[in-house]
């Protein structure tokens, strides 16, 4: 249903209650125009279809003989930019523009209504001087006047009328501009021909026909109860005469009287009885009678719902993007108090009118609270007690994917916090733009009592295949099988920015002045630019929708990204609701939304299981160094956590500088990184600058908090190395000790003075392997002076590195790895594929070669699951040199040097150790910075027939695509530790240190620009054994710097193996790698108990945190068996007075004991006092 028939009927309803003013006499004065039917409209030029010269005649944006002023001119017409004059009819002149009206037959009138171009803020594109000319048989023209047209800006929507004095009957009319007021367009708003006319009543015109088209609205009948609007659409002529319509419907019979009207009714608007057409379609008999003249219809009335629309107020929280930092914090604080007082103003509004503000996340609240005076912190509270301020749960609107398992808590612990300050339940997550989550929100979500996951997402920018969930609710369930939440993804955020925001954020957008920013959002027409648009077309689609059998709609309402408030929602809410019984408005939480549908809809609503892999995480490549850095940050804190645990138990922790790191490591998390525009370089670099200091803050600060932990064993200078182990199985790894640490050493010794195999580097660093290191404990080592004598063993020879274990071959022409065997030499490379192993290719966004060095195609033994996938033509190195770096009993390293597209240099150092049977690759990249849109993907092509691909991910472990859910992204895909390929006989773990994001059996994430509903956005994957590290792009237009440079390092780690998939061992080589031994100097030999022994390898120690009293310990337990699993715990060093499970925010439960029966993948934690 159109817009224009509901707001006709708005006024006609009045019209038809009442209008009493009928003439006494026989003669009757009427106004009659010409229908838009009968006329059709040309014009000089128009500037698209959405500017159309129809919309001139067909009452687009007229209520009330007002017109709207549109932003976009949706509902008015105009031409090109800087028009080219032309002649409108043969004997004219030139012109600037024109428009053209053919009527149908020649058609009589008196007066021509002008509504001047009344776009905002540009209503000097409106005719000024004009001349307008008329002719009786479209050959001979003739002026009928020529005048000013006034500017629409201070005319607040009326039309200009002109007098027409012409007595003939006119076949066409040409409008025609000599000028405007100012703009490079020339546009007009609506043009109405009107001919005013005396007539006996007999003479009165009176329709032929009408046509009946129910509404979905539901007004109110007299006796206040929902009846259902039906629109009267009169045929050939409009109605004026006194009349009467009878509907009946249901065997009941309702008759409306229709007084005299001058101007005549084109539609009338009839209210049915109360409970019609509801549940089932039902047959409606209408007449209209007018004296002796009758006509009859009938109809099939469809059902309608009754619908409740709940609407979400926020503005969108994006740390940056449209301002700075510092000033998006005032905005979103601002809009706290705003918020407050609004909710306040309007607590006694009638039910659904009642304001209440949203923050979005937590971090304007945290924000807030920080620096707030005692009254204005307990304002708040209060607030949040009294329902005025809603909490939902996240810090940020996060990039999940790329959360790690222990980030989560500090990504809800202030909604807790905050839960506990209030006696309010946080019970939902919203997540606001960002398209896709990760599983492992699910069971994160359980541990916090968090049940709901709101997700308004971007809606077209890069959100690949995401909109397949729009207005699709359903229960995802947790890996565990247990575990689930409710998601909902209302659509996209952006209603209130289309409808009405498009006015205010663009003077909110860069202003660095505070003083300046807009504060609130209030006009004196609250329902101008509301909902009606996007609602009526949005119920339309799903009424039709059987796979939407729900009543109840979702929808957000910003002005836009960091905006102020809209303030007229709660007077456009009641005042709505006092015109229509349904659609019925409800200002809402998310948690009013989420509450709904399950209440009324829970037992029918769908399941799905898997992960809902993120599409922004091709960003993170945007700032390579950034990523890396942040994924270190986090384990290292993890260590930390344990290491503290170890050394000193029952001790009171650094909780608030270790929350502290954890909020950076967040805010580099979170989902802006520049400016909206990052051409615009005094805001990008500005907004740039602060975000890349929440990484080097959350840098310093993990290293800082270690060695705090060890500040009191460690020192700077000794010959006892102490090795710690913050895993919960035991393990060997190399350990590497600077030059000024090592200086003069010769050999390493153990525990038991046996010598350890140690090298010297060509670095002047000292190498030794550290052997199993007991779980959760230490292990020390003493360098000696002492030669412990000299081994002769080299594993390397030419482009050969062979330690018995793996034996690896590297082409000397494109320095990739051609062969990499197990030491029964079965073959781990896939020969015939289009990249070997840690092969480098460079392509550029237009898929085109970037220079005439060798060029490689897409993987060509995987099929695409489409064959609009654009060819890419991606180059490899050239000038390749290879030089045996290393060459020692303990570490033989090659390293290849090249040239690369893109670079300044290229760098790969390939690594195998004695006794480990795994290979280090080590890959440099000297970048270029370039502007023109690139990526940077090193290919893994494995033998492994029909290996199936699985990946850990935070708190889950997904198996490619089987583990996608349908609207999940194909084309790339986020990790965290280890990425495992296995058929059933054999398989490879592969670690990517610094790049989370790979690309499985093809290059498919060259995708530029917004690729809104891009055919190359994948479906399905098939099996493949050959995956690409995307190291690096700049795919991104805005949000991301334009190019980067220097220095990036991208480690890989691979471990060939001879047996099935087997998700401990590969999860224990992930973590291995990402949580390496800590090897620091002490003052003396360190012996350590085992704090905490567990007794199944399926499960393994998370994280070990102590309390910041010191009284108590937090143990996460996650198993990563596909069945239920149980595990004993013990305490060599102490005797817990307590063991109890715990929610992840460390709220005590219920008494454990020290046997704990685990789920399926499921996590566990407790609390030991």
């Amino acid at each position: 249903m159109k817009t224009l028939n509901i707001t006709l009927s708005i006024s006609l309803v009045f019209v038809l209650i009442g209008f009493s003013c009928l003439a006494q006499n026989t003669t009757f004065k009427i106004s009659k125009d010409i229908r838009a039917s009968e006329i059709t409209s040309s014009a000089s030029s128009s500037f698209g279809p959405d500017q159309s010269v129809n919309h001139l005649t067909d009452g687009s944006g007229i209520h009330n003989n007002l017109h709207d002023n549109n932003g976009s001119a949706l509902t008015m017409w105009h031409t090109t930019e800087n028009p080219v004059a032309s002649i409108p009819a043969k004997g004219l002149p030139l012109c600037k523009a024109w428009v053209r009206f053919d009527f149908s037959t020649q058609k009589s009138f008196n007066k021509i209504w002008i509504w001047n171009h009344n776009q905002e803020n540009l209503t000097s594109r409106g005719f000024r001087l004009i001349k307008v000319y008329g002719t009786t048989n479209e050959i001979d023209w003739f002026e009928l006047t020529t005048l000013e047209l006034p500017d629409a800006k201070n005319l607040n929507g009326k039309a200009s009328e002109i007098v027409v004095n012409e007595k003939k009957a006119l076949k066409s009319v040409i409008i025609a501009a000599e000028s405007n007021w100012g703009g490079n367009v020339y546009g007009l708003s609506g043009v109405k021909f009107i001919a005013e006319l005396e007539v006996n009543e007999s003479a009165l015109p009176f329709p032929n026909d009408f046509e009946c088209a129910p509404t979905s609205i539901y007004r109110y009948c007299k006796d206040g109860k929902p009846g259902r609007e039906v629109v009267l659409t009169f045929k050939g002529a409009n109605l004026y005469q006194p009349s009467e319509i009878e509907v009946t419907a249901d065997s009941r019979t309702i008759t409306t009287s229709v007084p005299f009207r001058k101007d005549g009714l084109e539609t009338a608007t009839i209210i049915l009885p109360s409970g019609v057409g509801v549940e089932k379609e039902i047959q409606i008999f209408v007449s209209l009678k007018a004296g002796s003249k009758i006509i009859r219809k009938s109809f099939v009335l469809p059902k309608q719902r009754q619908w409740t629309v709940y609407i979400y107020p926020h503005a969108h929280v994006d740390i940056g993007y449209t301002n700075t930092q510092a000033n998006v914090e005032i905005i979103h604080k601002r809009n706290l108090i705003n918020g407050m007082k609004l909710a306040k103003e309007t607590a006694n509004y009638p039910e659904g009118a009642r304001y209440i503000w949203n923050p979005e996340v937590m971090w304007p609240v945290e924000r807030y609270l920080k620096n707030a005076t005692p009254t204005e912190r307990e304002e708040l509270l209060d607030a949040i007690r009294k329902g005025y301020i809603h909490l939902d749960a996240g810090y940020i609107n996060d990039n999940t994917s790329v959360t790690a398992d222990e980030e989560f808590p500090g990504f809800f612990g202030e909604a807790k916090r905050l839960e506990k300050l209030t006696g309010v339940p946080v019970s939902t997550i919203d997540q606001t733009d960002v398209p896709g989550m990760s599983w492992g929100i699910v069971p994160m979500a359980a541990q916090f009592g968090i049940k709901y996951v709101f997700a308004p997402f971007n809606g077209s920018d890069r959100t690949g295949l995401a909109d397949k969930f729009n207005f699709k609710p359903f229960w995802w369930i947790g890996q565990d099988g247990v575990s689930k939440v409710l998601f909902l993804q209302p659509g996209d955020y952006t209603p209130g920015a289309r409808e009405k925001g498009f006015k205010y954020w663009p003077l909110m957008a860069g202003q660095k002045d505070p003083n300046k920013l807009l504060q609130i959002v209030k006009t004196d027409h609250p329902r101008e630019n509301f909902i009606d648009g996007y609602l009526w077309e949005k119920l339309k689609q799903l009424e039709g929708n059987s796979s939407y059998p729900y009543d109840l709609f979702p929808m957000t309402w910003a002005m836009a990204d960091n905006t102020p408030i809209d303030a007229d929602l709660p007077d456009a809410v009641k005042s709505w609701n006092e015109e229509y019984a349904f659609p019925h408005l409800v200002i809402a939480s998310s948690t009013d939304i989420m509450s709904a549908f399950e209440k009324k809809y829970g037992d029918i609503i769908p399941s799905f299981r898997g992960d809902f892999t993120e599409y922004w995480t091709d960003g993170l490549g945007a700032a390579a160094k950034e990523t890396a850095m942040n994924r270190k940050s986090k384990e290292r804190l993890i260590q930390t956590d344990v290491l503290w645990s170890m050394l000193h138990p029952r001790e009171k922790a650094p909780r608030p500088e270790m929350n502290e790191a954890w909020r950076n490591v967040l805010m580099g998390s979170e989902h802006t990184w520049c400016y909206m525009n990052p051409y615009q370089a005094d805001m990008q670099d500005e907004i740039w600058g602060v975000k890349q200091n929440f990484f080097n803050t959350a840098e310093k600060s993990s290293i800082q908090l270690l060695a705090n932990a060890l500040s009191a064993v460690s020192t700077d200078k000794s010959n006892i190395f102490c090795v710690f182990n913050t895993l919960s199985w035991a393990r060997n790894g190399l350990i590497t000790i600077s030059n000024d640490q090592s200086e003069g050493v010769l050999s390493v010794r153990d525990e038991n003075n046996k010598l350890v195999e140690s090298q010297r580097l060509s670095t002047g660093e000292l190498v030794f392997l550290a052997s199993d290191v007991p779980a959760l404990g230490t292990k020390n080592y003493t360098l000696s002076t002492e030669s412990g004598g000299k081994s002769g063993v080299k594993m390397a020879k030419g482009n050969i590195l062979d330690n018995g274990l793996v034996k690896i071959l590297i082409d000397p022409v494109t320095g990739d790895i051609t062969s990499l065997k197990d030491k029964t030499g079965v073959e781990f490379v896939n020969p015939g594929d289009a990249c070997n192993m840690n092969s480098f290719r460079y392509l550029l966004g237009s898929g085109k070669p970037a220079s005439s060095g060798p060029q490689y195609a897409a993987n060509v033994t995987t099929p695409f699951s489409t064959t609009l996938q654009k060819p890419v033509h991606a180059t490899g190195p050239t000038e390749v040199q290879t030089l045996i770096k290393e060459n020692g009993p303990l570490l033989a390293a090659i390293e290849v040097t090249s040239k690369a597209d893109g670079c300044n240099k290229l760098t790969r150092e390939v690594r195998v150790i004695a006794g480990m049977p795994e290979i280090e690759i080590n890959n440099l990249v000297d970048k270029i910075a370039i502007t023109e849109k690139e990526g940077i993907h090193f290919g893994f092509s494995f033998n492994i027939p029909n290996g199936r691909t699985r990946i850990d991910v935070p708190w889950s472990v997904v198996e490619i695509d089987a583990d996608q859910l349908p609207a999940a992204n194909r084309n790339w895909i986020c990790f965290q530790r280890w990425l495992d390929i296995s058929n059933e006989g054999k398989g490879i773990t592969w670690c990517s240190l610094d790049a989370p994001t790979f690309e499985s059996g093809n290059i498919t994430a060259n995708i530029i620009g917004g690729a809104f509903h891009s055919p190359e956005w994948i479906q399905h994957l098939p099996l493949s054994s050959t995956i690409y590290s995307w190291a690096l792009n700049n795919h991104w237009h805005t949000n991301f710097p334009l190019s980067q440079e220097g220095k990036l390092s991208f480690r890989y780690r691979i471990l060939p193996h001879q047996y099935a998939y087997d998700a401990v061992k590969a999860n224990r080589f992930g973590l291995e790698q990402s949580q390496p031994l800590i090897a620091t100097p002490v003052k003396e030999k360190i012996s350590l108990n085992t704090l905490v022994k567990i007794d199944n390898l399926n499960v393994f120690i998370s994280i070990i945190k102590t309390s910041e009293d010191g009284k108590s310990m937090i143990i996460r337990l996650r198993s990563l068996s596909d069945k239920p699993e149980k595990v004993n715990l013990s305490f060599p060093s102490f005797k817990p007075q307590s063991i109890r499970t715990c929610v992840a925010d460390e709220t005590p439960g219920e008494e454990a004991g020290n046997s704990i029966n685990m789920l399926p993948h499921g996590i566990t934690s407790l609390i030991i006092e």
